[in-house]
């Protein structure tokens, strides 16, 4: 019971994340490819099937800190794999920035104080 309630509080708990499109070249050489197998590893893990897309793009939804990479293989009507392709370069979204430092004063114009108080004053006459 107490995994049932941990699969159930992770799939309700709600996080930052980004949809991210992953493109690809189809083989030119072999036979046709009829799908592919999309894996991705999260944080340099053991890459995990994903899907079976019948296009070379697929899109995933990737939390905001956590590395992914990715590779696929082409399967053909016989259903034969092909070799895997080369891992994509790894990806980390870090969500939005970070809150920026305080603002600080670093100049003052007296000039434009100046004309102002003489454009007051001389209205009081």
């Amino acid at each position: 019971m107490k995994t049932l309630l941990t699969i159930m509080l992770l799939a309700t708990t709600s996080f930052a994340a980004q949809n991210v499109t992953y493109e690809w070249t189809a083989p030119t050489t072999g036979s046709a490819v009829e799908r592919y197998v999309f894996q991705l590893s999260l944080d340099g893990a053991d890459f995990v099937t994903i899907g079976y897309p019948t296009n070379e793009s697929y899109e995933v939804i990737i939390a905001d800190g956590v590395e992914v990479s990715a590779r696929v293989a082409g399967i053909d009507a016989l259903d034969r794999q092909g070799p895997w392709s080369e891992n994509s370069d790894p990806y980390t979204d870090h969500g939005p920035p970070g809150q920026p430092g305080k603002p600080t004063i670093i100049a003052i114009i007296a000039g434009m104080l100046l004309l102002l108080l003489g454009f007051f004053v001389g209205r009081r006459k």
